[in-house]
């Protein structure tokens, strides 16, 4: 049986499509079945908006989780905290927000260090590419959460966990 390019490059879409899938085909609405989704880009989209939909959540059609739980994305903000600390990084993801200004997402983990518990605070594009990252405060919450607030006095919170 011979293959065609056209089924070739299909099959490959898919298999692509289907490693870089997140949350397993958990439907985004599981929270509240039937609700359309909301796009954060919306003008005058709350954060108690986004806390009722999550994680049936859009940017620009997209979905979020889709977005910036890409195991690449991660991986990618992990290792710019890495290069922070110039250790193995230990730490768990523990906010994401989305700034409307400056259309960059902020993504924030709790570090953990040989002298204990830091905030890794990492800017990511709309695409999920590490624009910057930084090791500050004592922590995601309270510290790291009041240190992104300034930076960014109209971010949207879409998950703080």
């Amino acid at each position: 049986m011979r293959i065609t390019k056209k089924q070739l490059g299909r099959l490959i879409r898919e298999s692509i499509t289907e490693q870089h899938k997140v949350g397993g085909g958990i439907p985004r609405d599981m929270f509240n079945p039937g609700q359309a989704p909301l796009e954060i880009t919306e003008p005058g989209v709350t954060e108690a908006q986004i806390g009722d939909a999550w994680p049936n959540v859009l940017y620009r059609g997209q979905d979020v989780m889709d977005l910036m739980y890409d195991d690449a994305t991660v991986a990618n903000a992990e290792d710019a905290l890495e290069d922070m600390t110039g250790t193995d990084f230990e730490g768990q993801e523990a906010y994401l927000g989305w700034d409307p200004e400056s259309d960059i997402f902020v993504m924030g983990f709790d570090v953990w260090e040989d002298y204990g518990m830091t905030a890794g605070i990492v800017t990511l594009d709309p695409r999920g590419r590490v624009i910057k990252a930084d090791i500050k405060g004592s922590g995601m919450y309270p510290s790291g959460r009041k240190i992104i607030r300034q930076q960014y006095p109209n971010i949207l919170e879409l998950r703080l966990d």
